[in-house]
């Protein structure tokens, strides 16, 4: 009885072990440089200038659909590309909730669509996206459909009483690999007007 105890809480111990080593070593992940111009109540917005990212195309507001081609750009990044090149890891991975939907693995900085690897497949596609301005929201623990769309909802109606405009199209960023149980962070991202933002936040 005694040795399984011991075994329980041996195995309790490297699991916690794993998760602080492991929520360490997350925050060692490239991300893309952002600008942060202000904030309305639990809302900030920001500006990303510049990042390339490899997309597959998924069901439409289908954050399931998405989650099943994680292995596709993963074994892209890890060398299952024409040239063989491996990549680094980066953070966050995007779920883009629209009519058009994808999952996204944004790129280490130094690669660009002109340098990037050929991939094995037709699934993978790549888009670089400037000057991106957000309406970002956090959120803890494991991203699912049911939060997902909960913090998505709040943000519009805060975006709503402060007269700033968006459509219905939102980004899932998730910045924490799945086996990550403590310290996960999550946003939900809406794309708006810099200009009008930036107005608006003058005022305050």
């Amino acid at each position: 009885m005694k040795t399984t105890l011991y075994i329980l809480f041996g195995i309790l111990f490297l699991f916690i072990v794993w998760q602080f080593y492991g929520s360490y070593t997350n925050k060692k992940y490239e991300t893309p440089s952002n600008e942060i111009i202000g904030s309305i109540n639990s809302i900030d917005f920001k500006i990303y200038d510049r990042y390339t990212k490899a997309s597959v195309r998924t069901e439409a507001y289908n954050m399931n659909s998405a989650s099943r081609n994680f292995p596709v750009l993963a074994n892209y990044i890890f060398g299952g590309n024409k040239d063989s090149i491996q990549m680094a890891m980066t953070s966050p991975v995007l779920y883009k909730m629209s009519n058009k939907s994808s999952f996204s693995f944004i790129m280490p900085l130094e690669f660009e669509i002109n340098n990037l690897p050929s991939p094995n497949t037709e699934k993978i596609f790549f888009e670089t996206i400037n000057n991106q301005c957000i309406a970002v929201i956090k959120f803890s623990g494991f991203a699912n459909e049911k939060n997902c769309a909960a913090k998505h909802l709040e943000l519009l109606n805060i975006l709503k009483k402060n007269n700033i405009e968006c459509n219905r199209d939102f980004i899932i960023a998730v910045y924490q690999p799945p086996y990550q149980v403590i310290n996960r962070k999550n946003e939900i991202w809406v794309e708006v007007n810099a200009l009008e933002v930036k107005s608006i936040l003058h005022k305050e």
